[in-house]
């Protein structure tokens, strides 16, 4: 069966939807390999790329004076940006999603206002935290952490400190696995 028939059949047949799938795999992880997901890996866009493929599938018209591939390459590529983009965007709203508001309470600087006794208390378990911190960290995640808590984006990060973007989100990695290990004193 040729590739137009196929593409007709795909509109009710999903065994044609299938073979088509598997047809064009190849073309997928070829595009797949040339982008970045903050926080995922090939699998990943290659997982969205396949959703790219199975909506041209499903949206070709061949009436349109374009071939499919050329119109499956066209969708592929733009599912793969848009995931990507959401990644990042998420990825930037919110530093550490592994604390919650309770978990960082103590962490509030006091204020002359509160009692004494909490004020003390309050400074040492700042303190505590900050020395374990700075302690766990190297230099440059210090410094990575520090431009990320102003609200700096990752592409922001990596052009004041000289790095590349993968260098900023590996970093902010390797602090969220220290931090986590921090917070759940599970750290050796």
């Amino acid at each position: 069966m040729n590739e137009k028939e196929l593409l007709k059949r795909a509109k009710t047949d999903e065994n044609a939807v299938e073979q088509l799938l598997q047809k064009y795999k190849a073309l997928v992880l070829k595009i797949a390999r040339h982008y970045y997901i903050v926080g995922g890996d090939i699998d990943d866009l290659t997982q969205e790329g396949m959703i790219g493929l199975l909506r041209a599938i499903k949206c070709y018209d061949d009436s349109q004076d374009v071939a499919f591939i050329t119109f499956a390459y066209t969708c592929v590529k733009r599912q793969i940006i848009s995931a990507i983009k959401k990644a990042n965007s998420k990825k930037n709203q919110v530093f550490l999603n592994l604390f919650d508001n309770d978990c960082l309470k103590f962490l509030d600087k006091p204020t002359d206002k509160e009692n004494p006794e909490i004020n003390f208390i309050s400074k040492e378990n700042y303190s505590n935290l900050n020395e374990v911190i700075f302690s766990k960290l190297s230099k440059m995640e210090i410094k990575v952490l520090r431009e990320y808590l102003t609200g700096e984006t990752y592409l922001q990060i990596a052009n004041k400190l000289s790095m590349t973007k993968k260098s900023v989100d590996n970093a902010l990695g390797r602090i969220r696995q220290k931090l986590s290990c921090v917070l759940d004193d599970n750290c050796a």
